[in-house]
């Protein structure tokens, strides 16, 4: 079980309880783990088997690493099913793994190659968010930028794969999205969130987290929550303006110092060492600013809060974009605003009765749908995937 692209810790999270509960019905589990020194914290407390996995991503020829993909196909690409090269020494370790550990089910967030190894061999369950898990019903991936120039060609990808498995006697796919059709896909975010909507065919079930309900905003003066990450050189020009705002809040940041954060606090602005329960802060504040992560942006819809998301990558441009069509957030763009604006834009945003109001009506939406229960509907589809022998979903049309 994990995931072999990827980085932070929300996919761990999304998987740890799985973990928990399949280890507690008998189920020997093994991880698989991409960044397993970030996420030391979080698997201290753990008794689990754990691997690292092979890191393949590399920058494609004659374009800008920063190129954004257009699909999912593309972000293959980058992870390795570029060249035959990379591809077969990426499946070389899968391989191997898979022999080692000889699983009865694979479970998988964000593992082409994995998927690829473990294709007509190992009955896989794919749990991971919408835009980890594209729709695989058609001979391609859909875009999820439509109209942008595509970075590879199925065509190519496709010979590539056929030609890794072909080196290690392995069925081939027919398509680049064949390996993808496994016995069990759950989409773990909300509906609204998905990038795929309109193209999705896989059961939405939710995130894994608990939600917050819905909360009216606090009385008094608008306040403001930042959750943000100091790796990342914006946040820091971000923190500044808060700063600089007369508007009261607080600042939750990953890298934070305890002399960094007294240097930033003044009366109104709290600088937390310790990351804070969301459902608790958006009692406290009105607008909530973050980077764009799938599990913060839940949180904050469900609890019926306007965002100001910047994102880092294209997952939560993606989701920003998402938010921003409903009505209820606003895209604060690297290239375009700027951190020095962000004192207006919260009083604009917290003045702005309309957003209030349609972030305050999605959330009672999400409310009336129950509470999601994920895990629980992936325990009951391991144990059918597992009693059936693991046969993969039909091809589409």
């Amino acid at each position: 079980m994990g995931y072999e692209l990827g980085g932070g810790h929300g996919h761990l999270h999304r998987l740890l309880p799985l973990a928990r509960a399949l280890q507690g019905r008998g189920h020997r589990v093994t991880l698989f783990l991409r960044n397993i020194l970030e996420n030391a914290a979080l698997l201290a407390g753990e008794k689990l088997a754990v691997l690292p996995v092979p890191d393949l991503a590399a920058a494609l020829p004659g374009h800008d690493a920063s190129a954004p993909a257009a699909s999912y196909l593309d972000i293959m690409g980058v992870g390795g099913f570029n060249h035959a090269q990379s591809l077969q020494t990426g499946l070389m370790v899968w391989n191997t793994l898979l022999e080692q550990t000889r699983p009865d089910l694979v479970i998988a967030d964000h593992s082409p190659i994995l998927m690829l190894a473990c294709f007509g061999r190992y009955p896989v369950l794919q749990f991971a968010d919408g835009f980890t898990l594209p729709p695989a019903h058609r001979v391609t991936f859909p875009r999820f930028r439509p109209g942008a120039a595509a970075l590879v060609e199925p065509g190519h990808v496709l010979g590539v794969m056929q030609a890794a498995q072909r080196h290690f006697g392995l069925p081939q796919p027919q398509t680049v999205t064949e390996p993808f059709r496994t016995a069990g896909r759950l989409v773990c975010t909300l509906p609204e969130l998905d990038p795929y909507a309109t193209h999705r065919r896989d059961p939405v079930v939710g995130p894994v987290a608990d939600l917050p309900e819905p909360v009216e905003p606090p009385p008094g003066p608008p306040r403001f929550f930042a959750y943000l990450d100091l790796a990342h050189r914006p946040a820091w020009s971000m923190i500044k303006a808060l700063r600089g705002s007369p508007m009261g809040g607080e600042i939750y940041a990953r890298g934070m110092t305890d002399q960094a954060a007294r240097a930033i606090e003044r009366p109104g602005l709290t600088v937390h060492r310790d990351f804070q329960p969301l459902t608790d802060v958006f009692a406290r504040t009105h607008v909530v600013l973050h980077h764009g992560s799938n599990g913060t942006c839940c949180a904050a819809l469900a609890a019926g809060r306007p965002q100001i998301i910047a994102p880092l990558q294209m997952e939560a441009r993606l989701t920003a974009d998402a938010v921003v069509a409903r009505g209820c957030g606003h895209l604060l763009k690297s290239g375009g605003d700027t951190p020095q604006v962000l004192g207006q834009l919260l009083h604009a945003i917290t003045g702005d009765g309309a957003m209030m109001n349609r972030a305050r009506q999605i959330a009672e939406l999400i409310a009336r749908r129950g509470k999601y229960q994920p895990t629980e509907q992936a325990l009951t589809l391991c144990d059918n995937i597992l009693e059936s022998g693991g046969a993969p979903l039909p091809a589409y049309g």
